[in-house]
């Protein structure tokens, strides 16, 4: 048995500029962790980074899997002490013009230490897209 993830938020902005807050690295950085050669093509690698904690590096390993600008991202996930590798998968939708309905999904946490992983990861993302994702959303459009 897996344990999933799911975070749903509507943005006030239109999905293009959502998009270029998941997909540009100085933007990720700024909400979400520093990353290393990422780009929005299917195949890249790329690694994400954090500050490190007891029992875990701060390194996770990604490759992407979908990319459809600007309609869905996907890739892979897997934490140095992660015993499996998960999928996080990013669909925005526009529900009204300006608007973007943004559905984070972070699938694959096996068993009962993936119970406690999905746990940790689902505060996290919910902090990074309510907090972190919007304010930096409403900075950039309130600046000319």
């Amino acid at each position: 048995m897996t344990r999933d993830i799911r975070v749903d938020v509507e943005l006030p902005h239109p999905p293009e500029v959502v998009w270029r807050a998941l997909t540009d690295p100085a933007a990720l950085a700024e909400w979400m962790m520093p990353v290393e050669d990422f780009a929005p093509v299917v195949g890249r690698r790329f690694t994400v980074r954090a500050r490190p904690m007891p029992g875990w590096d701060g390194v996770v390993h990604c490759e992407v899997t979908a990319a459809d600008e600007p309609k869905n991202l996907a890739y892979t996930w897997r934490g140095s002490k992660m015993r499996a590798t998960t999928t996080v998968t990013w669909t925005l939708t526009e529900p009204s013009p300006g608007h973007t309905r943004l559905l984070l999904e972070h699938n694959g946490f096996p068993g009962l230490g993936g119970a406690v992983l999905a746990l940790m990861h689902r505060g996290g993302w919910r902090r990074m897209l309510t907090t972190r994702l919007a304010g930096l959303l409403a900075t950039r459009s309130a600046t000319p």
